[in-house]
């Protein structure tokens, strides 16, 4: 790019009509504005790669964000990684340079990108990040479906044994622990990142396990595969995600409004075996103790005050 037309950039942008996203790159303001906030963070990794002597191998929540591996929060930087030796936990310029664990695989290639393998981008995420913000990757991890974009390599895959064998590899036993800790309540039964966030708030404030996704029938059939089933105590939870009533795949033809009801007539046909629904939403988790509030309400006991976990 020319120095003039460098500067006409630079003021479009002083102007508001342009957001420069690295030196050089810009998205107009209307189109940054109507971004999500994963998706400005995905237009960054790949301004940082763009502008790289060298293709950066991208970690942690830049690499989860890549290949499609749940993140519940955003990092301020891109993360990539450095050889191990290599000075790591340094951020310039939004990048935050990470020294990679020596004996790690070679990176995969995905969508064009560099990134740590899926099962090391799980394992250093519960490494770095609370339970809440970990578990999503590692329940979608353990799901054992090859994640878009995956090079044709012979092992798309992984299960707890890759986990623990990449967790071995971290140069210590603390961190290693803590991989394990989120590995042995993960589940790859969770069909998205609120359940398992909501998991993760019912795991660190006591409550019993649930089972997931147990399929439940009457006399006339097929009822619904219930997100959390406590049997013990006549409980089911149900995690209402926004795209259930929004998204195509899930609407499949149907109007939001149809949807509700049939979910409302879903829900008689549970009450009437004898369960009690409880329900909730994204905004019910940004504050853990809502989602508390609402499964002791509906009869469910914890072990009140006491947080485990990792």
């Amino acid at each position: 790019m020319n120095e003039h037309a460098s500067r006409q950039l630079s003021k479009r942008a002083d102007a508001g009509e342009l957001v420069r996203i690295r030196q050089g790159l810009y998205l107009p303001t209307e189109v940054w504005a109507a971004l999500k906030p994963w998706e400005k963070h995905r237009m960054k990794v790949q301004a940082v790669h763009e502008l790289a002597l060298a293709p950066p191998v991208f970690a942690r929540e830049s690499a989860a964000e890549v290949m499609g591996l749940p993140v519940v929060g955003i990092p301020r930087d891109v993360q990539t990684l450095v050889p191990p030796g290599t000075p790591g936990g340094q951020s310039r310029r939004g990048v935050r340079r990470i020294m990679a664990v020596a004996g790690d695989p070679e990176p995969w290639t995905m969508f064009g990108l560099l990134v740590t393998r899926p099962v090391e981008t799980a394992r250093d995420l519960a490494v770095h990040l609370p339970l809440e913000r970990s578990l999503p990757a590692m329940d979608k991890l353990l799901q054992r479906k090859a994640l878009p974009g995956s090079p044709n390599n012979t092992n798309l895959v992984f299960g707890e044994e890759d986990v623990c064998e990449s967790a071995a590899r971290l140069p210590s036993m603390a961190k290693q622990r803590r991989v394990l800790r989120v590995l042995d309540v993960a589940d790859g039964g969770s069909q998205s990142a609120g359940e398992s966030r909501s998991r993760a708030i019912m795991i660190l404030n006591g409550f019993p396990r649930p089972e997931l996704q147990k399929p439940f029938h009457d006399d006339r059939g097929l009822i619904g595969y219930p997100d959390f089933d406590w049997e013990e105590f006549k409980i089911l939870g149900e995690f209402d995600g926004l795209e259930k009533y929004s998204a195509q795949r899930y609407l499949k033809g149907r109007t939001p409004s149809a949807v509700v009801v049939e979910e409302k007539k879903r829900e008689d046909r549970l009450r009437a075996r004898g369960y009690t629904v409880v329900r909730w939403i994204w905004d019910d988790l940004r504050d853990p103790r809502v989602l508390v509030a609402k499964l002791h309400r509906a009869g469910l006991p914890s072990n009140a005050g006491r947080r485990v976990g990792p």
